[in-house]
């Protein structure tokens, strides 16, 4: 009987095993291949269209990747009149189920972009999408195009873009309020293309759209347009600048942020913004804007009051605030340098406060070199009230102290500084590079030509107003840069950017491709070509 016993279990241990065998894969090469569509009901491109369910068919079992990303339904449908499964796991086939009519005649598309996946390797099904009419035929025109960056260098990937018919019911308020004809977009890419629209006049539009929402809120989104009207069909390529509109001004309730000091936040431009305290006598007062944060400051010296009442304008906007007393500690006056030790070459020392400054006596302020020499210079208060900036020649290979005698800088309060000494040396001109930019083909001026560091922030900039005038750069840090450079159209000295509703474009912008690598000790000459 135990013989018995332990030749089943022999058996049974070889079954399983052998039934494992059968289980594990064999190896052999990775499958690459997408998933294919083999049949889809009702059959693809169908017309006269009036199904409530839609089923795509494929070869093997699939998910749908970052599906409310990816999948854009043109003409735009009601997210909540449609669904889309599987939503999570896998399936052989993707259910698309109609809540509701579907307008009459028209050609609808259901781009699933690249969120179609196999199962097991994740291997993309790109741009696919299922087309039908609701109508007699299926619109077969397009248009394409390119999303161009602006002033930023990174491009932006997931843009939409939107097609308005012109007919008697257009008006420029549809791109705030109303939804467009059709909607395509660039996904990860700068590249779009819009398939089976209808011959006709359009109004092209292409938006970052922060919200999802199919509208132009110009407090988030990006937007780009097109100087003239799409007719259709066309063999043009488009091609779009993004740009963040500047917002209106708006201005939010104010609070008190020290005894005398008031904080009015606000969104938009604070150029030209004017705030008035409401009072028969006038008083002494300074405003300021926040380095760090959007609010604009009201310093203003004690007086006697219980409430202040204050009118903050700007062009045709005019609102009126109601401060209450508080009591609250005093601000005191406290200068510090953003200099450690090292002063670079092409920099300017300063000195920043906290309390908006009246005047500076050089008289009691010195500059000496290594030698302890007096460094003839000049000192300027800076437009923001708070810096001020040294000027002297800065030598390489030198060492300098600033001394600042009690009384030499006065604030708005008419307080004082106490004694204050910065000491700080300078670096070889051998431990910097210099950059010298040969720039082909630009099409007018002025041109700005900025060096950026990987942030994007300007490290270096150089105005040229013609083709003669060089553009090299000393003294710059070991590092790696880009350039970008701006057409100046108006003369500025900086970017502007558009404005959709007067049909204002963005300063054009060229970003150059590579990366410029900058050594010490080392001239580098780097041709630029702006038609490349």
């Amino acid at each position: 009987m135990r013989n018995f016993r332990l030749i089943i279990i022999v058996i049974l241990s070889i079954f399983l095993v052998e039934c494992a065998k059968r289980g594990v894969p064999e190896g052999g090469p990775k499958d690459e291949d997408p998933p294919k569509l083999i049949n889809a009901e009702p059959n693809e491109n169908s017309i006269n269209f009036k199904e409530k369910r839609i089923r795509l068919y494929f070869d093997e079992y699939i998910k749908l990747k970052e599906f409310r990303k990816q999948i854009v339904v043109s003409p735009p449908i009601d997210k909540s009149f449609y669904s889309i499964n599987p939503q999570s796991g896998a399936s052989k086939y993707i259910q698309i189920d109609l809540k509701k009519p579907l307008d009459e005649n028209k050609t609808y598309v259901f781009n699933f972009g690249e969120s179609i996946v196999d199962n097991n390797e994740g291997n993309k099904l790109p741009f696919f999408k299922y087309v039908f009419s609701t109508g007699d035929y299926v619109d077969s025109l397009s248009v394409k195009g390119n999303i161009m960056r602006s002033y930023e260098r990174k491009y932006e990937s997931f843009i939409s873009t939107f097609l308005y018919p012109l007919d008697e019911n257009f008006n420029d308020s549809i791109v705030f309020n109303g939804l467009p004809n059709y909607v395509g977009n660039t996904l990860d890419s700068t590249n779009f293309e819009m398939t089976n629209l209808r011959k006709g006049k359009y109004m092209f539009l292409a938006l970052k759209d922060e919200n999802n929402n199919y509208k132009f809120d110009p407090e988030f989104d990006k937007i780009g347009f097109i100087d003239f009207n799409l007719n259709l069909p066309t063999t043009d390529s488009l091609q779009i600048d993004l740009f963040k509109e500047n917002i209106p001004f708006e201005s939010f309730r104010p609070f008190f942020e020290k005894e005398n000091k008031i904080g009015f936040p606000f969104k938009g431009s604070s150029n030209g913004v004017k705030i008035k305290l409401i009072d028969s006598i006038q008083r002494d007062f300074v405003i300021t804007k926040n380095k760090e944060t959007d609010t604009l400051n009201y310093w203003f010296k004690k007086f006697d009051y219980d409430t202040l009442y204050f009118k903050i304008s700007k062009s045709n906007y005019s609102k009126t605030y109601k401060l209450k007393k508080q009591e609250l500690e005093k601000d005191s006056l406290i200068i510090s340098s953003s200099i450690n030790s090292v002063l670079e070459l092409e920099d300017q020392f300063k000195i920043n406060s906290n309390i908006p400054l009246l005047s500076i006596d050089n008289e009691k302020i010195s500059v000496l070199n290594k030698d302890s020499i007096l460094v003839e210079f000049k000192t300027e208060l800076d437009k923001n009230k708070f810096d001020i900036n040294f000027k002297f020649e800065v030598l390489p290979n030198d060492n300098y102290t600033i001394n600042i005698l009690p009384n030499a800088i006065k604030d708005f309060y008419e307080n004082y500084n106490d004694t204050i000494s910065y000491s700080f040396k300078t670096k070889s001109r051998s431990d910097y590079g210099v950059l010298n930019l040969k720039i082909n083909d630009l099409k007018e001026y002025p041109v700005i030509v900025q060096v950026l560091d990987n942030k994007e922030s300007v490290v270096r900039e150089k105005k040229l107003n013609s083709i003669e005038d060089p553009c090299v750069f000393e003294n710059l840090k070991p590092s790696n840069y880009f350039i970008r450079l701006i057409y100046d159209k108006n003369n500025n000295g900086i970017w502007d950017t558009g404005n959709f509703l007067n049909r204002i474009q963005p300063e054009k912008t060229f970003h150059y491709s590579e990366e410029i690598v900058v050594r010490a000790n080392w001239v580098l000459e780097e041709k630029i070509s702006v038609n490349q």
